[in-house]
This record gives C-alpha cells, structure tokens and sequence, in this order.
C-alpha cells in the first residue's frame, strides 16, 4: 500500500496543473493531498534518513510562515493571503514525501517521472503539429486560449494553464530525470520542448542565467567558456538576419529585438518587463525595508504599488499580487529570515551534485523560481527531496564502501578477527 500511495502523489506532482473537478486555479490540490498521504505513511523513513538540517530548515519556515500569517492576517485573512500562505507549508510537505518516495522506491519514482515526461512531451507535440487544442480540456478554462496562443506566435500549453509554466515544468522534470535516474538524454529532449515547443522566453531566460551561475560557481576552468558570450551574441545576429527561424514565432521576435536592442526584453517586451522588472523592484523592496519582514497582508504590497510604479517609469506593468518571484516574495514577506532560510536551503540544492549536468539544470531550476514560479508549486519541494534522497544515498553507499574497506583489511592483519567480523 505505501508504494501505492506514494507513486500516486508523485504522478500528481508530475501533473500538478491537471483538473479532475473544475478549479478556478493553476495548481489542483490533488498533488497536496496524496503527498500529505505519502508523509505519513513513510513517516519512519523520513524521520530515521531525512537530514536533520533541512528538517530543520523546511519546519522552521514553516513555523515562521504560520506566524506572520497570523500576526498581519487575522482576524480576517483574505483569500490571497490564504495563497501566500501555502508559500510556507508546501515546500515541507512536498520535499519529505518526494523525499521519502524516491529514496525508498527508486526505480517506481524513475519510471514514473520518465512516463512523465515521455507524456508531457508527446503532447506538446501533437498541439504543435496536429491539433493546438489537443488534451487541453484536462487544465479547465485555461485550455481554452490555446488557438490563440499559436496565433499570436507563442508556444502551445501542453498540460499547463500557459506556455510559461509547460516551459518552467519542463526544466523541473528534466532535473528530476538526472538526478533521479541519470536519464541525461530524455533531460534534454525536455530542455528542447521547453524553448521549441512551449517556446518560452521565461524558460529560455533561466537556462541561460542558470548555465551562467553554474560556469561563475561550478564551472572550474569550464568558467573561461564565459568569453563565448560576445560570439553568441553574433551568432543570435547570424539567425535573425539571415531569417533561420520562423519569423513568427514569439521567441523569434524577442531575439530580432534583443539582436537590435540588447536591452529591449527590459524596456519593450510587456511579459519579460513585468518579470524582469518586477524581480529588480521587488528586491530594491526588500533591500529597502532592511529585510524587515513585511508579512503576508495583501494590503502592505498592495499599498506600494502605486509608488512603485511612479518611481520607476520604465516599468510597464507589475504584479498586483506580490513580488512576481517565488523566493523573493518569500523573502520579502519573511525578511532576513526568509533569507536565511532560503538561502541555507538553495545553497544545499546547488551544492555536492553528482555530475555537472546536474548542478547546470539545478541552477536552472532555482532561477525557475526566481522568477513568477512559486515555491508552493510541487515543483520546488520535490527538486529538493530529490536532492537529499541523492546526497543520502551517496552517503550510504560512501559508508558501506568504508565498512566494507575496514572488514577487508581487518581480515588482512589480523585473519581470525576478520573472520568473526564476517
């Protein structure tokens, strides 16, 4: 039965945007519910192999969530407060069970999330060869724009509300696929849905600065490929002008602009200003307040927008919601704190991987969640999960080899003992 349970919540978490009762929302709940399931029945496992600093770090901001959602939301929290909310208690939730199920059914969580992913891709495309409106039913009303998506030049949905989130989703499984299964060939057909067939310039935008981070931290002499950078300018030119890329699609557009206007995404483009821009306001936010808490009251971002927008008069448009950033958002409601916390929590997904594909698509996907991606989203508490399943299994094995070293030489010198130790 456990195996059960836990395969179940990780295909949810796989198809987190999929509706079974129609939702007024991007995320369903089904992946939250199973993986509430999950914890509890691996709850030995998590309690006997789950690394205590990150318990410590996930239960922490959680505690720390719940009180400022008290402290600066009752008597009457509003319903995006609610939301803010589940920025503090998902991330435990899913990283303890994805945790849990991986670590203990590695093969099961291999097979599912390359079935996963096999699916996602089939049917990006289907929609963007045969038919844009292909098994779009199953994300509700949010299915219903995707003609017009392929009008307007933009990538297909997928199994997502928008391109957007297909593109970040795929980056997400493409991590997982390495880091669980060592699948490096199906991570890249994920990464090429992504910037083909989602077409997404937010995705395209966190491999890059993913990749960049990895080369400046991880990359060794690697990091001298940095000097590529002006050549790859050149060659964006070579494609745009010599008319390589089909001219009407959105990301074709965005690099015609960024090839005439290397600062056009900022200044321009509605979608990328509202991204890029709003990460920048929101951190001058953030640094501005001394990273004191703002807390999870709608009213207090709400309260600043006005300002914000007459302060910075090359912004177009910013969120109404909040910071549009899944980890500064949290920072900025959390403070110092949040940063702290997050900080402990991204250094520990970024660090000690297996191999540097690893590390550039982990990279990739905390970028993911700078931007409008939050970390509420399965997405976030299953890389992590997956990480430390990793890293304790790697310990294991690491242990294991020494015992086994030990036992040898133990029977070398002293032959009776070694014995009796067998």
């Amino acid at each position: 039965m456990r195996p059960l349970i836990c395969i179940v919540a990780l295909l949810f978490c796989m198809f987190p945007y999929t509706q079974i009762i129609p939702l007024e929302s991007y995320n369903q709940p089904y992946a939250a519910v199973f993986s509430a399931a999950a914890l509890l029945a691996m709850w030995p496992v998590i309690s006997a192999r789950f690394p205590f600093p990150d318990a410590v770090a996930l239960g922490a901001l959680a505690v720390l969530g719940l009180f400022a959602f008290a402290a600066t939301c009752f008597p009457s929290p509003k319903p995006q407060e609610v939301k803010y909310l589940l920025i503090y208690l998902s991330p435990i939730l899913f990283a303890m069970a994805g945790f849990a199920t991986i670590h203990s059914f590695p093969a099961l969580a291999d097979k599912v999330i390359t079935l996963s992913a096999f699916i996602w891709v089939l049917v990006g495309i289907v929609q963007a060869t045969v038919a844009p409106d292909f098994a779009t039913q199953l994300v509700g009303e949010f299915g219903d724009a995707a003609d017009d998506l392929i009008d307007s030049g933009r990538g297909v949905l997928g199994l997502a509300p928008e391109p957007t989130h297909f593109g970040f989703h795929m980056i997400i499984m493409a991590a997982l696929l390495v880091l669980v299964g060592g699948r490096n060939v199906m991570a890249l057909v994920c990464i090429a849905t992504a910037v083909l067939i989602a077409r997404s310039s937010s995705a395209l935008l966190a491999l890059i600065l993913g990749a960049l981070i990895y080369f400046l931290i991880f990359g060794g002499r690697a990091r001298l490929a940095l000097v590529l950078i002006i050549p790859l300018y050149y060659l964006v030119g070579l494609l745009v002008d010599g008319g390589m890329l089909p001219a009407e699609w959105r990301i074709t557009r965005l690099m015609t602009e960024f090839w005439y206007d290397p600062f056009y995404l900022l200044t321009s483009d509605a979608s990328a200003n509202a991204r890029l821009g709003g990460i920048y306001v929101g951190a001058k936010e953030i640094v501005s307040n001394y990273f004191f808490p703002a807390g999870l009251s709608h009213e207090t971002w709400f309260a600043r927008v006005g300002p914000i927008m007459s302060e910075n008069g090359w912004l177009i448009f910013i969120s109404l919601t909040g910071i549009p950033s899944g980890i500064l958002i949290a920072i900025y409601q959390l403070g110092i704190f949040g940063l702290l916390i997050l900080g402990f929590m991204l250094w520990r997904m970024m660090t000690r991987l297996r191999s540097h594909i690893e590390t550039l698509l982990v990279c990739s996907v905390v970028f993911v969640f700078f931007s409008q991606y939050m970390i509420s989203t399965p997405g976030f508490g299953l890389i992590y999960g997956a990480v430390l399943a990793r890293k304790v299994a790697a310990g294991e094995r690491l242990g294991w080899g020494r015992r086994m070293r030990g036992r040898r030489k133990l029977a070398e010198n002293y032959p009776q003992a070694g014995m009796q130790a067998g």
